[in-house]
C-alpha cells in the first residue's frame, strides 16, 4: 500500500481543504512534500517523482498564464498535486484557466480555507510526511510500491533510470547498475545533484579498496531477463541502506526488464535502443564498440507503438514477423521492444529495391490493428541526433494524438511542431497572445461551427475541401460557405503563406487548450 492524495485529504491539516480541480489524479501516490514559492522559467532536468507541492502562488499571484505554466512544468517534473494556501489574500481569486489546466493534467488542487492566515505550511508538511513514513515502515515492500508507482507513469516516460531514481529516494543512496565487466549502464544519485558519488564509485571499482570512511559501498550480483549478468552498486552516507534493500532494488530491475521489455544485455546490438531512449551517450558508444555497430550504416529510426489492448504474449511473435518482413542479405537492421514501443534502426535508401521493401513494410504496419502509432525519424548522424528526437517524442506524442487524432503515422517534423505548440501553450509572453488574437473574430462570432470547421479543415483534412466535408458530415458547399465567412472574419487567405501559417498555429493552440478534435 502507498499513500495517495485521496489519503492525504483525511489528514487533520488537509481535512478542511476542498479539491477544486484535477479530480482524476486523486489516486496518485505521494512520497514527499515541497514548497513552491518562486518561478524558475529555466528548463528543469532534475525531477522529483510523486511530490506534493505547497504554495500560495505569491510568485505569480496576478498572472493566470504564469500559474498555468508553473502547473504544467510541475506535472512534467513528476509533481502530483498542489495544496493552495491563502488564495483570497494572495491571489484574490482563482482563475478558471488554472482550474481547466489542472483538470487537463489530472493534477489535483486542494484549496485550504482562503482567508485563514493561521494555517501553516509546516502543519501540512509534517502531517503528510508522517503518514508517508508510517506507511513506509508498515509496508516495507519497496518492490510492490515501486511497480505501483511506475504503473502510474506514462509508458513513454517509464525508464529504468526512473526506477533507480525511486530507489535512491527510498534508500537515501546513490545506485549504479553495471554489466558483468563493471561498466556503468545507468546511475542515480542521492541527493539528486550529488555527482561526487560517481567519482567515488569509479575510483572504488578501479582498485577495489575498502569503502571510504565517510561512505558505505554495497553491491549485489544478479541476472536480467535475458540471463545477462548484472552488478548493482550503491554508495550511502547514512545507515538506511542494507543488504535487504539491495536485494529489493535488484528485484525491481529484474521485474522492470521482464514486465516492460527492457534489454540490459549490453553485449547485444539491441541494447543500444534503451541507451538512445535514455540519452546515455557514453553507453551508446560502448555498445557500438563492443558489438561492432557501424553508426554510419544507420540513418533512419521508426518508433512503432502497440495498442494497450495487444497482449504481451504476442510481442515475441510480432518481433519475429517484422524481422522476417525486413530480412535480406547484409541487412544492418536493429529491431527490439522497449515497453509497448517497437524501435527499428535501419538504413533508408533511395535505391528502388530497398524503397519497395520499406513501402511494403509500412503497408504491413498500417494494416496491423495491433499498432496504434508509427513515427519516423531520419538523420545522417542518427546516433547523435536520435536521443533528442526521442526526448521530443516522449514529451509530445500524447499531445500530437490530440492535435492530429486521425493520423496513425507521424513524421519527426510533426513531433517537433507539437513540441513548439506545447511551448507556446505554456508561454506567458506576447507571442501566445498574438496567436490568440488571430482567432478573436471567430471566438466572438455567434456561429461557433465556423471555428470547428477551420480546425477540421486545417488540422484534420490537410486543407482539402472534400475531406473536411466528409469529416464534418456536411455538404461540400457548406464547407465552402463557412470558409468564405472565415476568410472574411479573419481578413486573410487560408492558403497563402505566411498568413496561413499563423492561422494554422492559432488553430493548433486552440485545439490543444480548448477544442475536442474532430474524430
Amino acid at each position: 500500500m502507498s499513500i495517495t492524495i485521496r489519503d492525504c485529504l483525511k489528514l487533520p491539516s488537509l481535512s478542511l481543504g476542498k479539491v477544486i480541480a484535477g479530480h482524476g489524479g486523486l489516486d496518485s501516490i505521494v512520497t514527499t512534500v515541497s514548497v513552491l514559492e518562486f518561478d524558475d522559467e529555466a528548463e528543469e532536468e532534475l525531477i522529483t517523482p510523486n511530490e506534493l507541492l505547497i504554495s500560495a502562488f505569491y510568485c505569480a499571484q496576478n498572472d493566470a498564464d504564469a500559474q498555468c505554466r508553473i502547473l504544467k512544468k510541475s506535472k512534467q517534473n513528476g509533481d502530483v498535486g498542489l495544496v493552495l494556501f491563502y488564495s483570497d489574500v494572495i491571489m484574490g481569486s482563482i482563475s478558471q484557466k488554472l482550474i481547466d489546466t489542472a483538470d487537463m493534467l489530472n493534477l489535483p488542487i486542494i484549496l485550504l480555507p482562503e482567508k485563514d492566515m493561521n494555517l501553516k505550511y509546516s502543519d501540512v508538511i509534517s502531517d503528510v510526511m508522517e503518514a508517508v513514513l508510517y506507511d513506509k515502515k508498515a509496508n516495507s515492500n519497496f518492490v510492490s510500491s515501486t511497480i505501483e508507482r511506475l504503473n502510474q507513469v506514462p509508458e513513454a516516460k517509464r525508464t529504468p533510470a526512473l526506477a533507480l531514481r525511486y530507489a535512491s529516494d527510498y534508500a537515501k543512496a546513490s545506485f549504479f547498475l553495471c554489466d558483468e565487466n563493471c561498466n556503468i549502464i545507468i546511475s542515480s544519485f542521492w541527493p539528486q545533484n550529488n555527482k561526487q558519488d560517481m567519482a567515488l564509485i569509479s575510483g572504488w571499482l578501479s582498485d577495489q579498496n575498502e569503502s571510504p570512511a565517510d561512505a558505505k559501498i554495497l553491491h549485489i550480483d544478479f541476472s536480467g531477463r535475458r540471463e545477462e549478468k548484472l552488478k548493482l552498486y550503491a554508495v550511502a552516507h547514512s545507515a538506511v541502506l542494507n543488504s535487504g534493500v539491495m536485494s529489493q532494488v535488484a528485484e525491481v530491475i529484474q521485474l522492470f526488464s521482464a514486465v516492460w521489455n527492457y534489454n540490459f544485455n549490453v553485449s547485444t546490438k539491441e541494447a543500444v535502443i534503451g541507451a538512445l531512449f535514455d540519452g546515455n551517450t557514453e553507453l551508446i558508444e560502448r555498445i557500438c564498440q563492443n558489438t561492432g555497430i557501424r553508426k554510419e550504416s544507420y540513418n533512419a529510426l521508426k518508433v512503432i507503438e502497440l495498442s494497450e489492448e495487444t497482449p504481451k504474449y504476442q510481442y515475441a511473435d510480432m518481433l519475429t514477423e517484422f524481422r522476417g518482413a525486413l530480412s535480406k542479405p547484409g541487412s544492418q537492421m536493429i529491431l527490439d521492444f522497449t515497453g509497448r514501443h517497437l524501435i527499428m534502426l535501419y538504413h533508408k535508401s533511395s535505391e528502388t529495391g530497398e524503397m519497395l521493401l520499406e513501402d511494403e513494410f509500412n503497408r504491413l504496419l498500417n494494416e496491423n490493428d495491433r499498432i496504434s502509432l508509427i513515427t519516423d525519424f531520419a538523420s545522417d548522424h542518427l546516433f547523435e541526433n536520435a536521443p533528442l528526437f526521442l526526448k521530443q517524442y516522449v514529451k509530445a506524442v500524447s499531445s500530437a494524438r490530440r492535435l492530429y487524432p486521425l493520423r496513425k503515422t507521424f513524421t519527426a517534423a510533426e513531433i517537433r511542431y507539437t513540441c513548439h505548440i506545447l511551448e507556446l501553450c505554456s508561454s506567458v509572453d506576447g507571442e501566445k497572445k498574438y496567436y490568440r488574437d488571430r482567432l478573436a473574430p471567430l471566438l466572438a462570432d455567434s456561429e461557433k461551427e465556423n471555428l470547428e470547421t477551420l480546425c477540421c479543415y486545417l488540422l484534420d483534412a490537410d486543407s482539402e475541401l472534400k475531406a473536411a466535408a466528409k469529416l464534418l458530415y456536411v455538404h461540400r458547399n457548406t464547407v465552402l460557405y463557412r470558409l468564405g465567412k472565415i476568410r472574411e472574419l479573419l481578413g486573410c487567405e487560408l492558403n497563402k503563406m505566411p498568413e496561413a501559417y499563423d492561422i494554422y498555429v492559432a488553430a493548433s493552440i486552440y485545439r490543444l487548450e480548448l477544442q475536442e478534435p474532430c474524430t
